[in-house]
């Protein structure tokens, strides 16, 4: 590089006045502007025009877009339907489809129990647990076992939430104390089952592992293409604290038929307070990407503060 401004310099000398003789140039040496170069160049030169504000701009970066905030749930609503909270709840799935935990626990439920993977398990495996998680005893929703000597279907549950206090989203498991319905082992066992079915899951039904308690089981296929019947445990009565889906707590083989659950418990017009519904949908999207294990830890932290809350009320 120097090499080549000292041949420039050179050509630049023999338009001297006095043309002198060129000078090799020197590797490593600076050049620098002789009188002549000097007088050669325009007193009057133009200073440098530095662009416009307004060009520079084009070449700024773009900013990020921001990531959106998922729009509130049945907004400037009163009532929603059956039908609409099923179809919010189903979005909610396809979400949680992208988690990895979710992906994780059911890798798991496969090995487990050697089952045949395929996408349309995988769809079914995410409503079954949504639906699971949501309706069982101490759940996403709030709700709580008790005996009620009701009939095995949801219909009470449906009609309790026509009057039920909608629970802060922002409260600590542990600073649950009212539920949004009471319900017993078989309500709901149906719950679950008619919110599965509603969901697009089909073999799910009751299950009576002793005659007097009921769990939901959902019957997919071995990888031999043999039937599998994975239980549903909707609440832990016989069961440890540590029972989810999928536990071997009971012999699902042990009553030879479940019928799938097709009872038609509350029409797809039936409404519901719209501030209820949004608390479902948002603790479906707050706590459902969340791994099995810390979702059973939160649950019986659900369970427990319920529990005492009630017996506080009971000695008062």
């Amino acid at each position: 590089m120097v090499g080549g401004l000292g041949l420039a310099l050179v050509a630049c000398a023999a338009q001297s006045e006095t043309p002198a003789e060129p000078e090799v140039p020197v590797r490593g040496a600076v050049p620098t502007l002789d009188a002549a170069s000097a007088r050669a160049k325009p007193e009057s030169a133009e200073p440098e025009r530095l662009p416009r504000p307004e060009a520079l701009a084009a070449f700024e970066p773009e900013p990020e877009p921001e990531e959106l905030a998922t729009p509130e749930p049945f907004a400037g609503l009163e009532k929603v339907t059956l039908r609409e909270l099923v179809a919010e709840l189903d979005l909610v799935a396809d979400e949680l489809a992208d988690d990895p935990s979710v992906r994780s626990d059911y890798e798991a439920l496969v090995a487990s129990h050697g089952l045949a993977d395929s996408d349309a398990l995988y769809r079914d495996y995410v409503r079954v647990r949504l639906a699971f998680e949501s309706t069982r005893d101490g759940g996403l929703w709030h709700l709580r076992w008790a005996i009620t000597n009701e009939k095995p279907n949801s219909e009470q549950i449906w009609r309790q939430w026509k009057r039920a206090p909608v629970p802060d989203v922002a409260a600590l498991p542990s600073e649950v104390s009212v539920p949004t319905a009471e319900a017993e082992c078989d309500e709901l066992s149906a719950l679950f089952a008619f919110l599965a079915y509603q969901l697009g899951v089909r073999h799910v039904g009751l299950y009576w592992p002793t005659w007097n308690h009921v769990v939901a089981v959902w019957t997919v296929q071995s990888g031999e293409g043999a039937p599998v019947r994975i239980v549903v445990p909707t609440s832990q009565i016989f069961l440890t604290l540590d029972d989810s889906l999928g536990t071997r707590g009971f012999d699902p083989w042990s009553q030879k038929t479940i019928y799938e659950y097709r009872r038609r418990d509350v029409k797809g017009s039936h409404p519901i307070e719209a501030e209820l519904a949004r608390f479902f949908v948002s603790q479906a999207r707050k706590y459902g990407g969340l791994p099995q294990a810390e979702l059973q830890r939160l649950r019986n932290e659900r369970d427990l503060s319920m529990t005492a809350a009630l017996a506080k009320g009971d000695a008062n």
